[in-house]
């Protein structure tokens, strides 16, 4: 990654982009050396404005991108080929633009949490307190650990680079692993965590966007951070040499740090969490998730229903299939992008509002319903195990999202029997959400139990490095067994 400073008005309009669906004045419309030389209380809120709304960027396709590695569903418009073929046929090309993407738009906002954090060191008391300059830098922190997630969670074993301060002429920036890039990101959430709790009871000086309600000051926003820590320790568990080859060290702290989030045991606040917002406004992002019945862009995999259990009725399917997929509203069955195997049948519903297309309707970042998934991932896997503990959180979530049975697994029962009842549950509650099929089997070295569905490719097990990182550094570009396109730093 070969970045530096650029002091444009160009740079500085993207962290003061009004969107996020909330309203913001910018009337100064500074350039990047006027936001670091003299940083003011509203220019400062602009800055933090904009980088919850560059936070979104990615999102949509890392959504729809994994979850066509996963087999969750499909992008057949046919008009953005080979986007919706790569990973159904392969290779996944590291400089295409299905294989390409899924990282500037992730580099982007961390760069930009990075500004923003310098020109917090240069702001003077008479216009934040030292307060609000801690509660700044915590928001700052955790937003950019976010996106570094996404960066881990798109590359997985292939690793990362984490500094991005860096100027041209230092070269590339160091390339570290897949655990050295979990590390550093909890690191920067203990920093954001440590942070706002330096706010004390301060509110924050800018605006938090509506999907943030339930975090709108410091006292809270910590809450939020500490989600994103225990899933932050819960997937380094999990990486190649996770925890430096201690993963039930990750565990335990998961736990720990769940103890300090907002989950709750209420079936009533399982949907409850963080949202990514989006809206109609001008200047705002419309969420092109929000996909109609009768659109040929967007379906649902006939996999998804047939991989669902049977509720405790006896009858249908795992309520959380009935609440996400419908039939599509196309008439006869249509073969859309050419790829006659993979119809175009089913809709997701989760974007929708009464099954009408609604192109501001939120996306959910964490929610309640996986703190408690990840509970049990941590309770079973912890260093002083607590399985009971964990089957009653599986079991929380089946009977109540699924409308399940309580599971059949016992305290005695292999750690593969609890990592299938754990997927499983995963998969449907986060089902075209963020990837999460995909991710969790690679995680467990299980991506050869996803469906390949197409008549001929496999299952790719990273997004690859871009080309363009590749060509910074004199790697050479190979072709994995699992047909994905990359160098390997």
């Amino acid at each position: 990654m070969r970045t530096h400073i650029i002091r444009s008005v160009g740079t500085i309009a993207l962290l003061l982009l009004g969107a996020c669906s909330f309203d913001i004045t910018n009337t100064n419309n500074p350039t990047l050396d006027d936001l670091l030389s003299n940083p003011t209380r509203t220019k400062l809120s602009a800055a933090a404005t904009g980088l919850f709304a560059t936070s979104r960027s990615g999102i949509e396709g890392l959504i729809w991108r994994l979850g066509s590695m996963g087999r969750e569903g499909i992008n057949l418009s046919g008009n953005n080929q080979p986007d919706f073929q790569e990973p159904y046929y392969g290779p996944i090309q590291s400089g295409g633009s299905f294989g390409g993407t899924q990282w500037l738009e992730f580099y982007g906002p961390i760069r930009s949490a990075n500004i923003y954090l310098d020109a917090l060191k240069n702001t003077p008391s008479t216009e934040l307190s030292a307060a609000e300059i801690a509660a700044s830098r915590g928001m700052a922190r955790t937003i950019k650990a976010l996106q570094f997630m996404y960066v881990a969670e798109t590359r997985g074993f292939l690793g990362a680079a984490v500094e991005v301060d860096r100027d041209l002429a230092a070269g590339p920036a160091p390339w570290v692993t897949e655990d050295e890039v979990w590390a550093y990101i909890v690191a920067q959430l203990d920093s954001g965590a440590a942070d706002l709790t330096a706010a004390g009871g301060v509110n924050f000086p800018f605006p938090t966007p509506p999907g943030y309600a339930l975090f709108a000051s410091p006292a809270t926003f910590i809450q939020y951070n500490r989600a994103l820590a225990a899933k932050a320790n819960v997937f380094r568990a999990t990486a190649k040499n996770g925890c430096g080859g201690t993963p039930g060290a990750c565990y335990t702290t998961a736990l720990t740090d769940l103890g300090l989030s907002f989950l709750s045991a209420s079936p009533a606040a399982f949907q409850l969490g963080a949202y990514y917002d989006y809206g109609t406004a001008s200047g705002d992002n419309t969420n092109s998730l929000s996909d109609g019945l009768d659109s040929p862009v967007f379906f649902a995999l006939q996999g998804n229903l047939d991989s669902a259990q049977i509720q405790s009725n006896g009858v249908d399917l795992d309520q959380r299939v009935l609440d996400k997929i419908v039939p599509a509203d196309s008439g006869d069955t249509v073969v859309y992008g050419g790829i006659p195997e993979i119809p175009g049948e089913l809709k997701f519903t989760m974007y929708l509002t009464n099954l009408q297309p609604d192109a501001g309707h939120s996306i959910p970042i964490i929610k309640d319903e996986e703190l408690i998934l990840l509970r049990a991932e941590a309770e079973w896997f912890a260093t002083a195990p607590n399985k009971a503990a964990a089957l009653a959180d599986i079991d929380l979530i089946r009977t109540n999202s699924g409308k399940l049975s309580a599971t059949t697994l016992t305290t005695g029962s292999t750690d593969a029997a609890f990592v299938a009842e754990l997927l499983y549950n995963r998969r449907y509650s986060l089902m075209w959400e963020q990837g999460a099929r995909w991710i969790d089997a690679r995680r467990f070295n299980l991506l050869g139990n996803i469906e390949i569905v197409s008549n001929s490719g496999n299952i790719p097990n990273a997004m690859p490095v871009p080309l363009t990182e590749c060509q910074a550094r004199n790697l050479t570009v190979t072709v994995l067994p699992t047909q994905v396109q990359t160098c390997q730093p």
